[in-house]
Parts: structure tokens; sequence; C-alpha cells
């Protein structure tokens, strides 16, 4: 259950978080309306033990927008880089959804990738593309985030999967040569940008870090 439901969380924090609903979350409706599609992206996954879940579901929807919101309020008052309070919030909702798989599910035996190896590698996919280009970013030139245009974080996705994709199914040696390809075709004109300005070492640290975890998923 934990591997699903953090892919669930996944998908509700960085694929079904749009711009817009970065900056509606400042009001409470916003932040209402983005936990409530994380809940969404999690109801699937527990379906099938409904019964026995939704309470626990319930527990860590109420802990993600306490902490999302405390990330909001603080944000403004900490002089934290803005990548230390992401890093801090995805924590927090990781180690809750541990906590809760560990209080309330039977005890399994095994390490969790061992006894759900395909919402693992989802989960992987979801870092390795969405988390990345939402990380660097926000490590490299969280000034001028909001200005950046949706191509640049598609740019990132794509050459991340491929690089990922590349290197677990045992062609590592292709990432560099595809890496080069997309950049000529396309990076090199965005990274022109005038909002753009970390956006070379953005594109070979997402395809370098891609391929790492393409790595340890082979």
């Amino acid at each position: 259950m934990f591997g699903r439901l953090i892919l669930a969380h996944l998908v509700g924090d960085f694929i079904l978080q749009t711009r817009w609903l970065v900056e509606r979350k400042r009001a409470l409706s916003g932040l209402a309306m983005h936990v409530g599609l994380v809940g969404l992206a999690m109801l699937p996954v527990t379906w099938d033990r409904l019964g026995h879940w939704w309470p626990w579901l319930l527990l860590i929807l109420l802990v993600h927008g306490i902490t999302d919101w405390a990330k909001i309020c603080l944000g403004a008052r900490l002089s934290w880089p803005p990548i230390l309070l992401f890093l801090a919030d995805q924590a927090i909702h990781v180690a809750t959804i541990a906590v809760v798989v560990a209080w309330s599910d039977k005890p399994n035996v095994g390490l969790p990738w061992e006894q759900e190896p395909v919402w693992w590698i989802a989960s992987v996919y979801v870092i390795g593309t969405c988390a990345l280009s939402v990380a660097l970013p926000l490590f490299l030139d969280p000034s001028r985030i909001a200005q950046r245009p949706p191509a640049l974080r598609l740019t990132l996705i794509v050459a991340s999967a491929l690089a990922l994709t590349l290197t677990w199914r045992g062609f590592p040696l292709l990432v560099p040569v595809v890496g080069v390809i997309l950049y000529q075709a396309v990076a090199r004109r965005l990274a022109r940008s005038p909002v753009a300005a970390t956006f070379d070492v953005e594109y070979w640290s997402a395809l370098f870090m891609a391929a790492s975890l393409g790595w340890g998923l082979s």
C-alpha cells in the first residue's frame, strides 16, 4: 500500500497541480481544491480496501493540507531558500504516508519496492520527470520560476523520461546522443529565453539525475 499511496501523492502534487493552482493555493479555496485532487488521486489505489482505509486517507489529506498551508505562511517569513521548503514539504508528506501505512496496514515481509514493483517504477518516473522539472528551477533560479514558459518544463520532462527509460532498459550510451539531439532540436532555442538563464544547467542535470534513477531501476 505504501508504494500505491506514494504514487498517488506524486500524481496529485506534481501532475495535477498546475501553476495556476500553485498560485490559487494561497487562498483556502485553492488549498482545498489541491487537497481534493490529491484525495482523488489516492481514491483509485485504495478502492479495493476503502472500507478500511477511508479514515486513514482523511488523516493523510488533513496533514497534507496543514503542511501546505504552513509552507505558504512560513515561506514569506522564513529566509529559507525555496528548494529547502520544497524538500521539507515533500519529506513531511512522505513521512505521513509511511507512518499511516506502518500503523494501519498489516505488516509485510520484504522491502516496499519488492512488494509493489509496478507502483514504485511508476513513482520513479514521476520523480524523475515531473518532480525534477520543479525541483531544479527552484534550486537554480527560483526568482524567475513564475515567468518561465511551460515549454521549458515540458522539455525537461521529455528529456528526463528518455534518459530514464534508455538507462533502465540497458542503453545508457544512447542517453548523451539523444540528449544532444533534443538539445540541438529544441532546448538550445529555449535556453535563449530571458527567463531561462539556468536552463542549460537544468537540462543536463535532469538527464544525469534521470539516468541515475534509471540505473537504479535496472
